[in-house]
């Protein structure tokens, strides 16, 4: 699985509330990233749920 994010994020914290072992905020920047050392297959249910709340879309999922 490979997590595509986008530019388009808004800071809304979604994404941290639904996965925060996959999803970081940044505060100074205001928005949300892929934590780097992510175990994204281990929460792969938590993931599609964050892209489908995520209120822009920024969050896409590949499937390998």
């Amino acid at each position: 699985m490979k997590i595509l994010f986008g530019e388009k994020c808004i800071g809304c914290g979604a994404c941290t509330k639904q996965c925060p072992e996959v999803f970081g905020f940044d505060r100074e920047k205001r928005r949300a990233f892929v934590r780097p050392d992510a175990a994204v297959e281990a929460h792969a249910a938590a993931v599609r749920d964050a892209a489908l709340i995520c209120l822009t879309g920024n969050i896409k999922v590949a499937e390998n």
